[in-house]
């Protein structure tokens, strides 16, 4: 059985070719942890610790959890762990830390709004009827309140606030609220809650039925196209900074080769010579595709001037012809609907298939239309001036 996880999901989404590196080819690679995730997860551990004693009726002091959360931040701390913002020290962060536990503790105190059932779990459910595919279920804290209710709750550490609508649309905790039906069918609600730390604040979400079972489809089908792949295409975005394929990946290969050169290595590159001589003749071209553009606005504007067509060189001559050209209302027009249904009345929606400003153009120039169509589609069209220009030998 082949067993997933959002975070696999996400990975592929993000680059397949990271997710080839890490879950195909499974290469090791030194991966540096960051302030952010050392961070993270010593808040995680010092919430588990205040909710796993709670279920043995010890309820610790803030003081005591802080206590918890600044030796465990002294026993792991090692000089190998990446702080990417150099105006930030390992201090600002602890600081950081002792205020999301502080904050947190003062809004639940005293921790009695539902029963904890679980606390990081790790579960995997079924996603398909032959059993062959199967997803983690990794929740910070269940718990179960009133009526049967389950709660997921999730805590984040990062310095982003998401809105209610990425909330909703979220799918790491629909996934473990999917997971939660299958295990407690007597689940007559599951609740959602993700717990901002540095925000102080906690925002939430429900699914239906139809929404979870349309997830399962849609996690069934991302699955399926991953294990259809041949070719796993790398995707650069922001994340490419936290990848520990980087070295690997074809996008940023080169670049980590002449980084190790010395000056006089780094010039005589051939990558390196030839990317910039190409930048080079770019730039070239396109300060001469400039003025050849003034040019010939100027040769159209003399010719208008001089009420002529062909203006004579020393062995060439340039032709100036206009002519005009056919603007229907768009996507965005506020002209757009009725112009639409015009065409639907004319008869020509099945021919266009869809409103095709070039192929109704055409059709107007080889006076294809009939003359009472032609006055129906007058109102929408908007002619340009344009102007072609050609050079000959004399």
């Amino acid at each position: 059985m082949a067993i997933y996880s959002n975070s696999r999901l996400s990975t592929y989404e993000q680059c397949p070719l990271r997710f080839k590196y890490h879950y195909i080819d499974k290469l090791e690679a030194e991966i540096e942890d960051t302030i952010e995730a050392f961070l993270g997860k010593r808040v995680h551990e010092a919430l588990e610790k205040l909710y796993n004693d709670l279920k043995f009726q010890k309820l610790n002091e803030l003081s005591s959890l802080l206590d918890f959360f600044n030796d465990e931040w002294k026993k792991n701390w090692n000089e190998s762990i990446l702080i990417v913002r150099h105006e930030y020290s390992q201090e600002n962060f602890r600081k950081m830390g002792e205020k999301f536990i502080t904050d947190f503790y003062n809004r639940y105190f005293p921790f009695n709004q539902s029963r904890t059932i679980a606390l990081e779990t790790e579960k995997t459910v079924n996603l398909d009827s032959e059993n062959k595919y199967s997803i983690h279920i990794r929740i910070d804290r269940l718990t179960l309140s009133g009526d049967n209710t389950y709660e997921i709750h999730d805590y984040k550490t990062s310095n982003r606030l998401l809105t209610q609508d990425e909330i909703d649309n979220d799918r790491q905790l629909a996934v473990y609220a999917y997971g939660i039906k299958k295990m407690y069918p007597d689940a007559k609600r599951i609740r959602l809650i993700w717990h901002f730390l540095a925000f102080d604040k906690e925002m939430s979400s429900e699914r239906t039925d139809e929404q979870l079972e349309n997830l399962k489809k849609d996690v069934l089908e991302l699955i399926r196209e991953i294990e259809s792949r041949k070719d796993f295409p790398a995707k650069e975005s922001a994340l490419c900074g936290w990848c520990e394929f980087k070295q690997l990946c074809p996008n940023f290969k080169h670049l980590y080769k002449i980084e190790e050169k010395s000056a006089e290595e780094f010039l005589n590159d051939n990558g390196v010579s030839l990317v910039n001589k190409y930048a080079e003749v770019y730039e070239q071209l396109k300060h001469m595709e400039a003025e050849l553009e003034k040019l010939r606005g100027d040769l159209i504007a003399y010719t208008k001037k001089e009420g002529i067509e062909k203006v004579y060189g020393s062995d060439v001559k340039a032709s100036v012809k206009k002519f005009f050209s056919m603007k229907f209302p768009g996507k965005h027009d506020e002209n757009r609907g009725e112009f639409a249904e015009t065409i639907k009345t004319l008869g020509l929606w099945d021919r266009l298939a869809i409103v095709d400003g070039y192929e109704l153009a055409k059709m107007l120039n080889n006076n294809e239309l009939h003359e009472d169509f032609v006055s129906l589609l007058e109102k929408f069209i908007r002619k340009e001036e344009n102007y072609r220009v050609s050079l000959r030998k004399k």
